[in-house]
């Protein structure tokens, strides 16, 4: 097989197009024997095989190379896709800068190799190819080259990433640098008065509030950063009650959000804030009338799947006076520079997010940048109101034992706090151990340690946080959908089974490895096939079972990260079939599995990278066997904050301490190219 997918992408027409004298038929099996062994480290490094081969393919380009430096090409092509893959917009390559990160993504580019030093020797062979300019065809050597790769020492970046970054830096700058578009007393006036109506926090505005309330309405770029609880969709709604006082109108305001899943909960949490409102004025009644809609970014910006273009551009702009964007986080650079480069001039940007959580899956830690970017910027007093913090966990304030250990575990994770389980008065505020998977009580945090305990751990999962007998019932029932939709008793029973469902969910560090949220979906879609007296089957969803979208669907309106569930539904004149259910508003809608087959997963299991912007009663984070460079302060955070009042984190300790230790490495040139262009007064 693998030789087959060689033969089709060439490699061996590549060694032979440059093979020389003899003994090339032994330097072609030791030149594919290295390949071969890139090609099994890749999943280390999160990479599909298929990575290594467009590497080789890259380096075809050169044609004067040598077998090490063909080699030396094709590992530092494969350790930028790495990189890329983790979220870096450039890597360091050469200095001192680059020793620790190349070695950790060349290592298992090298794992197999009877040398001990083989990622040492092969980190040289790429310094010396990029200092002698062995691979000019490759790679550009200045910001105007057009180039796959473009080396600035001591950084190789992506010649596409980088045009994006460059074009997001100058967008923002000039957005940053433009006076404030309202006047002081007028926001002082509209604040007050929204202060003074209490809406869905039920309480006066704190002091940070009311800074990034004000700061949100009187900027043309606004960042509010804050942890879970902080009331970062909360006051989303003061933004808005803010804004119409000053005079824009809800019409000219556009509420956004990466994901379906976040966009949806946006929505939710305005619509109930709006309905709080004690005494509403004119403006909070004009609020509630105009029902503002938060939809994807792409929706946005009017993606269309068939032209694989954007409807709004630079060219034809958003007629929004005010962008609204929530889980700031998750933005990646790509989509962060479409929506910044369709904003009108004059139109205000407000980005909300929490900036230590996991960047986006993409390429690109954005608002972690401009976060620290904004923080550089105050220290020189310019620029003072440009992101504003929130520290203030209203969620561990309630009276929920289980959800302040959730939040004080989670604070000490961020502060790369090892001793989890100190007592900071009472256990309701640490993590308490568990000698095994029964002891389990999900309820706070909870620590299941050990090797060999994945099995026992998800059969207690399935009975406890899984299985329930009213849901098993009512998955084993038709569900009636006739030309108007499902009426009140199919609609309370959706319900019913989307709540029980979205209740819990695992989190893993990777799709693939035995740790991976696809070994443990398998296993769990065992159980379920084996409590439905069926036979289990990867091809095949059983009723009851969730699902989450992988892939864009605009047809359908269907957005990665979606989350529904398999019902199976009856239609007028028709047989009842298995469908996939989600929920959209206040309704539900259904697909045939066949037109969505490509695009649907089983989500019993997540990545942390894919619950961002949700939330769950319950979560387990599993660790990987074995250390991981996805395993990271970031993404234990993530995790550990997705919960409302139970985590379980079951794997090994030391691992967890690891984890604990290491910040993400994400190397991105935003904030520099940012700062350097506000330096210059753009």
């Amino acid at each position: 097989m693998i030789e087959q997918r060689y033969r089709q992408l060439g490699i061996a027409t590549i060694w032979l197009r440059h093979q020389m004298g003899d003994g090339a038929q032994g330097r072609e099996a030791e030149f594919r024997r290295r390949l071969h062994r890139m090609e099994a480290g890749a999943a280390d490094l999160n990479l599909d095989p298929p990575a290594v081969h467009l590497a080789a393919e890259i380096a075809s380009l050169e044609p004067d190379l040598d077998d090490e430096q063909r080699l030396a090409l094709i590992g530092l092509v494969t350790a930028s896709l790495a990189a890329l893959q983790e979220g870096s917009t450039r890597l360091p390559v050469t200095g001192k800068e680059s020793g620790e990160p190349m070695r950790r993504l060349l290592a298992p580019l090298c794992a197999d190799s009877s040398d001990s030093d083989a990622a040492e020797a092969m980190l040289q062979a790429i310094a010396h190819l990029l200092e002698s300019d062995l691979a000019p065809h490759v790679i550009g050597r200045t910001p105007e080259d057009h180039r796959p790769l473009i080396y600035l020492p001591p950084f190789i970046y992506h010649h596409r990433v980088r045009c994006a970054e460059v074009r997001l830096a100058r967008l923002l700058a000039d957005r940053i640098a433009q006076p404030q578009p309202a006047d002081t007393g007028k926001l002082e006036a509209a604040l007050a008065d929204t202060a003074a109506r209490p809406g869905m926090l039920s309480v006066a505005l704190s002091a940070e509030q009311r800074a990034a309330v004000a700061n949100a309405a009187g900027q043309a770029l606004a960042l509010i950063s804050g942890g879970p609880g902080t009331g970062k969709t909360s006051i989303i709604v003061a933004i808005l009650r803010m804004l119409v006082r000053i005079g824009i109108a809800p019409r000219q305001i556009a509420l956004a959000a990466p994901t379906g899943k976040a966009a949806f909960r946006m929505g939710e949490s305005i619509g109930q804030g709006l309905e709080r409102i004690a005494a509403p004025a004119a403006a909070d009644r004009a609020l509630r009338e105009a029902r503002l809609e938060p939809c994807t970014i792409h929706r946005l910006l009017g993606f269309s799947p068939t032209r694989g273009r954007f409807t709004y551009h630079r060219n034809n702009p958003l007629e929004a006076a005010v962008v609204i964007v929530d889980e700031g986080s998750m933005l990646d650079l790509s989509l962060m520079e479409r929506l910044v480069g369709a904003l009108k001039p004059d139109a205000r940007l407000i980005l909300l997010g929490d900036a230590d959580q996991l960047p986006s899956v993409a390429a690109g830690a954005v608002f972690r940048d401009l976060v620290g970017a904004a923080q550089v910027q105050a220290h020189r007093r310019r620029y003072p109101g440009l992101c504003t913090r929130l520290t203030h966990s209203y969620r561990m304030d309630t009276g929920d034992p289980a959800g302040r250990a959730v939040f004080s575990v989670a604070r000490a994770i961020n502060l790369a706090d090892q001793n989890l389980a100190a007592p900071r008065g009472g256990a309701d505020q640490g993590m308490v151990r568990r000698e095994g998977p029964e002891a389990l009580q999900f309820a706070g945090v909870e620590f299941l340690g050990g090797t060999g305990l994945m099995e026992a751990f998800l059969n207690r999962w399935y009975a406890a946080r899984i299985k329930a007998d009213d849901v098993e019932k009512l998955c084993a029932q038709d569900v009636e959908q006739d030309e108007n939709g499902f009426d009140a008793k199919a609609q309370a029973a959706l319900r019913r089974i989307f709540d029980h469902l979205a209740a819990s969910r695992i989190l893993c560090f990777t799709r693939v490895l035995s740790t991976g949220s696809e070994r443990v979906n398998a296993a769990l879609h065992r159980r379920r096939s084996e409590a439905a007296g069926a036979a289990a089957s990867e091809r095949e969803f059983l009723p009851g079972e969730p699902v989450i979208v992988v892939r864009n669907d605009y047809e359908r309106m269907l957005f990665n990260g979606d989350q529904g569930v398999i019902v199976r539904i009856r239609r007028p004149g028709g047989r009842a079939a298995p469908m996939a259910v989600f929920r959209r508003e206040d309704r539900f809608v259904a697909f045939h599995l066949a037109a969505l087959r490509e695009s649907i997963e089983l989500c019993y299991a997540t990545t942390i990278h894919k619950a961002q912007g949700s939330e769950f009663d319950a979560v387990a984070v599993v660790l990987p066997e074995r250390d991981l460079p996805l395993l990271t302060r970031e993404a234990l955070y993530t995790a550990v904050t997705r919960s409302r009042r139970s985590a379980v984190i079951a794997g090994s300790e030391e691992l967890l301490r690891i984890g604990i230790s290491r910040g993400i490495q994400r190397f991105s040139g935003l904030a520099e190219e940012l700062s350097a262009l506000l330096a210059h007064g753009r």
